[in-house]
């Protein structure tokens, strides 16, 4: 494992440009444009979100000035979560977890952006929005709590658009929050792909002590949570779930998706997943706690799941929180530390290269 990105501000996903050079994104570390809270409970809205190419040993922020907010530490912020890099522009998906009813969020100028797709061809950023995905979730809620053992009903707006893959000329991006997977059309028209079930889940004793369920609460709906969507070498369309809360260890689901048909589970059995790639017909998945985010003993772990079933795990010491995952030639890169600023103590975010056969 060799690191080739450093000091890097929460990094999300990676992608490969055709001619090799690597991009990450950064969601940054906040600002102060506007806060939530006072004194150390603070979240506070800037513009630090980055965009960082790395290429021949050096490392190049193309992008700045993008929407950011995070607490004082500059640890777990939100804000760019992926980018692609198409007809010399880049294209940055925004997180945004602060959705109204309306598809607005509270986050003030700073923060106009967020819940969509951007292009920007400069640093700072001049931008463009391509496609307000938090506006669609609001008009549309394409999951409305349907699943199996799930009481069917109006689900609340959410929407945290956080991974997305080129696709048919187009953009499929995997929103979080919505439950659901989305296409964008090269017409500019949004259209849902697939929306992804609730689990009701039994829960144990140790899962009612972390998030505080009376003794009589035996089981709990938990909700998919697609964290990441890559391209198959079969042409289908590949969705790997982080799960909500309490995390349980073992239920993450990676899904299989053809336009026109219901989505299958392909592979099951993952921890909190956050990222999904291909490495010729094998599929690697980026687990980004091994035990579950609620466990303080949990590292990250990157399995290979061959054609047929067998599993192997790839890395995993040294892995902690990684939040992107790139096949290039002859590597495979992992955003790893991926929610840590990139100064101050302790651990900092970084990108790192495992070296293949």
């Amino acid at each position: 494992m060799t690191v080739v990105a450093k000091n890097l501000d929460n990094p999300r996903k990676l992608f490969v440009a055709p001619d090799g050079a690597l991009y990450v994104a950064e969601a940054g570390i906040g600002g102060s444009d506007k806060c939530f809270g006072t004194g150390p409970n603070a979240v506070c809205v800037g513009r630090s979100g980055a965009v960082t190419r790395i290429a021949n040993g050096v490392q190049r922020r193309v992008v700045t000035g993008l929407v950011s907010w995070a607490g004082v530490s500059g640890a777990r912020a939100l804000g760019p979560a992926a980018v692609l890099v198409r007809r010399g522009a880049y294209d940055v998906l925004l997180d945004d977890d602060t959705v109204r009813p309306d598809g607005t969020n509270d986050l003030g100028p700073a923060g106009a952006t967020a819940g969509d797709l951007i292009s920007t061809r400069g640093r700072p950023a001049k931008t463009k929005v391509i496609a307000d995905f938090a506006a669609f979730e609001a008009a549309h809620n394409p999951d409305r709590g349907a699943g199996p053992g799930a009481k069917l009903g109006n689900a609340p707006i959410d929407s945290d658009p956080y991974a997305m893959v080129p696709y048919r000329g187009g953009v499929a991006v995997v929103d979080a929050g919505a439950n659901d997977l989305l296409w964008l059309k090269p017409t500019g028209e949004i259209s849902v792909l697939a929306v992804f079930p609730t689990q009701v889940e039994k829960l144990t004793k140790a899962d009612r002590r972390r998030i505080g369920a009376p003794p009589a609460m035996t089981s709990l709906p938990v909700q998919s949570v697609p964290s990441c969507v890559t391209v198959g070498p079969d042409g289908a369309l590949y969705v790997g779930e982080l799960t909500a809360r309490p995390f349980i260890p073992r239920i993450a689901r990676v899904w299989r998706v053809v336009p026109g048909k219901a989505p299958s589970v392909y592979a099951s059995g993952f921890t909190n997943i956050s990222d999904l790639a291909f490495s010729g017909k094998d599929l690697l998945v980026l687990e980004i706690a091994d035990k579950g985010l609620y466990d303080p003993t949990s590292r990250g772990a990157l399995i290979r799941v061959a054609p047929d079933g067998t599993r192997a795990v790839v890395a995993g010491a040294g892995l902690l929180y990684p939040t992107g995952l790139a096949v290039g030639a002859n590597a495979i890169f992992i955003s790893n530390n991926g929610v840590f600023p990139g100064q101050g103590p302790g651990r900092h975010g970084q990108v790192v290269r495992l070296e293949t056969p």
